[in-house]
């Protein structure tokens, strides 16, 4: 596997060993680089799909609305009078 003799195949040996181990760590990371870039892709587009439904269904609910005549808005209630004395006196 390894040319040399004792200590020194030994440290070659090594040294070939966590070689591949790193190559294998860092494409592990980078496969799961990939899949997370994949995933925020497809959150985005759905995203978008989300939004661009919501704008046409509030297009098609206002619609209705600004051909109606416009609301006549509400009159604030009278506030309710404290008796007074001279009235209760009566």
């Amino acid at each position: 596997m390894v040319p040399g003799r004792g200590s020194v195949k030994i440290a070659a040996a090594l040294a070939v060993a966590a070689a591949g181990l790193g190559g294998g760590l860092a494409y592990k990371k980078y496969k799961t680089y990939l899949h997370e870039k994949q995933l925020r892709k497809e959150r985005k587009e759905r995203r978008q799909r989300a939004a661009s439904a919501a704008s046409e269904q509030e297009q098609k609910v206002g619609s209705v609305r600004n051909g109606a005549a416009p609301k006549s808005p509400k009159r604030p209630r009278k506030r309710k009078r404290a008796a007074t004395k001279s009235k209760r006196a009566e």
